[in-house]
């Protein structure tokens, strides 16, 4: 089976691309485990996936909003799709002309390239909590209203919608899995509100001071990078019988307050001197953070085995385990051979 990856050189796509490689097969169409024989990785660059040597790897460069390069993608029968490239919600909400077309027809013509195939691919989308916003309740399950209150979250649950509907006409089998903010990445990704909180993390570790442009007091639902490619995995194994109305879930996540994030740091035993959080709310900022769920409830997701981080010293754990800060250019994202 030939599975493709959009968004590869992601920090998320990366670490789904480790579990990937540890993986002999994937399960599919009748549910019976198939051998993984290629892992098409789209990506902008490449330059992040250059040093990873597995012979069942193809590398391809380009931009996935360009009709052109996801035809390319298409150029063999592809079996399965994590679609994972997005353009980040500051970046959009500052270049919509660029940022929320690139989002929403990237999914439109993805998802036709799939129906043209006539071969029923499973298709994986990652989907997040943005596709809630307005005046909402302190914990958001899995039916409650998409009434996104920003364009990332808008192309989001056009992306949700399509994925239900294209399932239904028995063109894919698509799921879509709400992520959190996910945290923290190896290295800054100024326009991502996700990095932005995961800096808490991410600088102190390295003896840097970080400004965080939120209020200490924010309630956010968070996962790690780990858990987030994993869940994403899990989702893709999920028989398809076992779903509803709906192929939307949330993830589960946990709800922390962001200077818990901090007082994390400062208690990890890691060697090295801690930097300082600082805090200096931003409005624009805090309002996107506002907009969005403060804690997530996902009955249905757990249902199917996947799971949040019980504190936050297990996230931070996790990214010390993956993402190594202190060592030489940093921990090698992948390292297979």
């Amino acid at each position: 089976m030939r599975v493709l990856v959009t968004g590869a050189d992601g920090v998320i796509g990366e670490r789904l691309l480790r579990f990937l490689l540890e993986e002999p097969a994937l399960s599919i169409e009748g549910e019976r485990p198939e051998k993984i024989d290629e892992i098409i990785l789209a990506c902008r660059s490449g330059d992040s996936l250059r040093y990873t040597v597995d012979p069942r790897l193809t590398i391809k460069s380009g931009n996935i909003g360009d009709r052109s390069f996801l035809k390319r993608l298409f150029d063999k029968r592809v079996d399965s799709v994590f679609h994972l490239a997005s353009t980040p919600s500051v970046e959009i909400e500052e270049h919509f002309e660029t940022g929320f077309p690139g989002n929403f027809h990237s999914t439109c013509d993805m998802l036709e390239l799939c129906r043209q195939q006539n071969n029923r691919p499973r298709v994986i989308f990652a989907s997040s909590i943005a596709v809630f916003g307005g005046p909402l309740p302190h914990k958001i399950d899995d039916n409650h209203s998409r009434t996104p209150q920003n364009s990332y979250g808008t192309a989001k649950a056009i992306g949700e919608l399509l994925i239900d509907d294209y399932t239904r006409n028995g063109f894919i089998d698509g799921r879509s899995l709400r992520l959190p903010f996910v945290i923290s990445r190896p290295t800054a990704q100024p326009n991502s509100i996700p990095d932005r909180i995961g800096a808490i993390l991410r600088e102190p570790l390295l003896g840097r001071n970080v400004v965080c442009p939120f209020r200490p007091e924010t309630s956010v639902p968070v996962a790690s990078v780990r858990n987030a490619a994993r869940s994403l995995l899990r989702m893709h194994q999920v028989p398809s019988d076992r779903f509803g109305h709906t192929r939307a879930l949330n993830m589960p996540a946990l709800t922390i307050v962001m200077s818990e994030l901090a007082d994390a740091v400062a208690q990890v035993n890691y060697p090295g001197i801690r930097g300082t959080v600082m805090w200096a709310p931003e409005e624009g900022l805090q309002d996107i953070v506002d907009c969005w769920p403060s804690a997530i409830q996902a009955d249905e997701a757990q249902r199917h085995g996947l799971r949040a981080e019980n504190n936050a010293s297990e996230i931070l754990a996790n990214f010390i385990e993956d993402y190594n800060p202190l060592e030489p250019q940093g921990k090698p994202l992948l390292a297979v051979v």
